[in-house]
C-alpha cells in the first residue's frame, strides 16, 4: 500500500514529465486502437465475404488451341452440351451448378433497339449497326437466353436489372414465355400480354409465338453493351424465355444454332457454371470433369480473381493496419524506454536514499513501475475511447483512397488505349481481358468496431510495452550500489 501511495504522490510532484510519458502513451494506444480495430473488422470482412462467395468454375473453350490441333483431334472433338454439364454437375465435389442456353432470334413485327434510338451520355458516341446478313453471322437482333435455375440470374440479384411490370417467367412452364426490356417495349408499344413472332435468321418460314408476361428495367452501362454494332448484343435487345422453349428452337435449328455461335462467340450458346463445396477441390473436379468427357481444349475458369479483386483495398489497408500497429509498438517502445531512463537518473538520488534506508532493488523496482503504470492506466482510457471514436472515420479516409488509387490505375489503362477499347471477337482467356475488360466492383464499406476482445487485447499489449520499457529503464539505475549513488550525488 506504501508503494502505491508513494506512487501516488510522486505523481503530482513531477506533472510535466508525467505528462508527456502519458501523452506518448495515449498516441501509441490511440494508432493500436485503430490499427487493431481496421485488422480485425478487414479480416472478418474478408473472410465472411470468402465464405459468402464460394469458388464458381466454369469452362471456355480456347480456340487458338483448336485451331493448332491435329485433323484426328478437330474430327474427334466434340463440343460441351447440356447432357456433358449436366454429368459433370452430379460431381460430390458441388454444392450446385446452373448452365444457360443462348440463340439469337429475328422478328418481322417489331424493331429491335439500337444505340441511336437511346438517350445516350455526352460522352458516349452513338454506333452503327453491322448489317449481319453482309456479315453473314446468321445473327439475329435478339439474344434469347434461358437459365437452368434463374435465382444464379446475377443482373437481377445485383439489382442491375428488375422487372417493373408483370412477372418473372415460369421455368417449367410448357407455354413460350418471355420479359422484354422497358426500352424494348417502349420502342415497339409493347405491353404485359401482347405475343410476338420469332424465327431462326437462317429460317424465316418457321415462327414461335411468344407471350410478353414481363418487362423489366435495365439500368447496365449503355456503352458496355455493344459488341460489333450488333443488335443482339445490346442487352436492351436481351430477351429471357424458358427451357422449354429455347430448347425447342436449339431442337429445330441444331446445325445452324452452332454453326453462328461458333462462327460468332466460338461456342454452342451453352455456357455452365459449377459451385464448388470447397475450393481445395478444385483440380480434383477438373480432373473429374475431363474424364466424364470435357475436351482439353476448354480451358479452366474461376471467380477466385473476382473476389480477390473485390477485396483488395480492404485486404490492403487491413495488411497495412498490421503493419503500422508493429512498428508503432516498437518505436513507442524505444521512445517510452528512452524518456523512463532519462526520468530515472534524474532520480538516482531519490533511488540511492530509498535503498539506503533499507528499501530493497524489488521494492524500488515496483515503486518506478507503479508510477509508470498509472500513467499508463490513465493514458490506456483516454487513447481506447478516442481510438474507438476515431476508428470509422480513420478507416472511411483510408478506404476512399484506397479505392480511388485503384479505380485511377484502370483509367490511365483506359487513357493508355484512347478510351475503353472494344477489341471485337478475341480469344476469351487473352490477358486483356483481365486488364482492359476490368469492371472490378471494388468492397468500398467497412464498419469497424472496437470490442471487448480488441480492447482486451490493446490493454495487454500496451501495459505490458509499459512495464518492459521501465523494467530496462530501471535495470540502469538499480544496478549502481546506493553508496556509489549518493557518493555521485555529493
Amino acid at each position: 500500500m506504501y508503494i502505491l501511495k508513494n506512487a501516488l504522490l510522486n505523481m503530482t510532484r513531477r506533472k510535466g514529465k508525467n505528462i508527456l510519458i502519458g501523452i506518448i502513451i495515449t498516441i501509441i494506444t490511440i494508432s493500436s486502437c485503430i490499427s487493431l480495430t481496421i485488422n480485425k473488422s478487414g479480416n472478418l470482412l474478408v473472410t465472411s465475404y470468402k465464405e459468402s462467395s464460394p469458388l464458381e468454375v466454369s469452362f471456355e473453350l480456347n480456340p487458338m488451341d483448336l485451331r493448332q490441333a491435329s485433323d484426328d483431334d478437330k474430327t474427334n472433338f466434340k463440343t460441351m452440351d447440356v447432357d456433358l454439364v449436366k454429368s459433370i454437375g452430379d460431381s460430390k465435389l458441388l454444392s450446385d451448378y446452373f448452365y444457360t442456353l443462348e440463340v439469337s432470334m429475328s422478328s418481322n413485327e417489331i424493331e429491335a433497339v439500337d444505340f441511336e434510338k437511346l438517350e445516350l451520355p455526352d460522352n458516349v458516341e452513338p454506333r452503327k449497326e453491322f448489317k449481319n446478313n453482309k456479315m453473314n453471322l446468321n445473327i439475329g437482333n435478339y439474344r434469347f437466353t434461358s437459365y437452368s435455375n434463374f435465382s444464379y440470374l446475377d443482373d437481377f440479384l445485383n439489382g442491375t436489372k428488375k422487372i417493373i411490370d408483370g412477372e418473372f417467367i415460369d421455368n417449367e412452364s410448357e407455354e413460350k414465355q418471355i420479359i422484354i426490356s422497358e426500352d424494348l417495349s417502349k420502342e415497339n408499344d409493347l405491353s404485359i400480354g401482347d405475343t410476338i413472332k420469332f424465327y431462326y435468321p437462317t429460317n424465316e418460314k418457321k415462327t414461335y409465338k411468344f407471350t410478353i408476361v414481363g418487362i423489366y428495367k435495365d439500368t447496365s452501362s449503355i456503352e458496355d453493351n455493344s459488341f460489333m454494332g450488333l443488335s443482339a448484343m445490346n442487352s436492351r435487345n436481351q430477351i429471357y424465355t424458358n427451357l422449354t422453349s429455347i430448347n425447342k428452337i436449339i431442337n429445330d435449328n441444331e446445325e445452324a444454332v452452332e454453326t453462328g455461335y461458333k462462327r460468332m462467340t466460338n461456342s454452342n450458346g451453352l455456357t455452365a457454371r459449377f459451385i464448388l463445396k470447397d475450393e481445395d477441390n478444385l483440380n480434383s473436379f477438373i480432373t473429374e470433369a475431363k474424364e466424364k468427357g470435357l475436351s482439353n481444349y476448354y480451358n479452366t475458369k474461376t471467380n477466385e480473381d473476382e473476389i480477390i479483386a473485390s477485396l483488395k483495398p480492404i485486404q490492403n489497408i487491413s495488411d497495412f493496419s498490421f503493419v503500422f500497429l508493429i512498428v508503432i509498438l516498437i518505436v513507442g517502445g524505444i521512445i517510452l524506454a528512452v524518456l523512463n531512463i532519462i526520468n530515472i537518473k534524474d532520480r538516482k538520488y531519490e533511488i540511492g536514499i530509498l535503498r539506503a534506508i533499507g528499501m530493497s532493488k524489488i521494492k524500488v523496482t515496483a515503486q518506478l513501475i507503479s508510477e509508470t503504470f498509472l500513467v499508463a492506466l490513465i493514458s490506456l482510457i483516454i487513447g481506447t475511447t478516442i481510438g474507438t471514436l476515431s476508428s470509422q472515420k480513420v478507416t472511411n479516409i483510408m478506404l476512399k483512397k484506397e479505392v480511388t488509387s485503384y479505380q485511377e490505375k484502370q483509367n490511365n489503362i483506359d487513357d493508355n488505349f484512347g478510351g475503353k477499347p472494344n477489341f471485337g471477337n478475341r480469344p476469351s482467356n487473352n490477358t486483356l481481358d483481365k486488364v482492359i475488360n476490368n469492371n472490378t466492383n471494388y468492397i468500398d464499406s467497412l464498419n469497424v468496431s472496437t470490442d471487448l476482445t480488441t480492447i482486451t487485447k490493446l490493454f495487454l499489449v500496451s501495459l505490458l510495452l509499459t512495464l518492459i520499457s521501465g523494467i530496462i529503464a530501471v535495470s540502469f539505475v538499480t544496478k549502481y550500489e546506493p553508496n556509489k549513488i549518493l557518493q555521485d550525488k555529493t
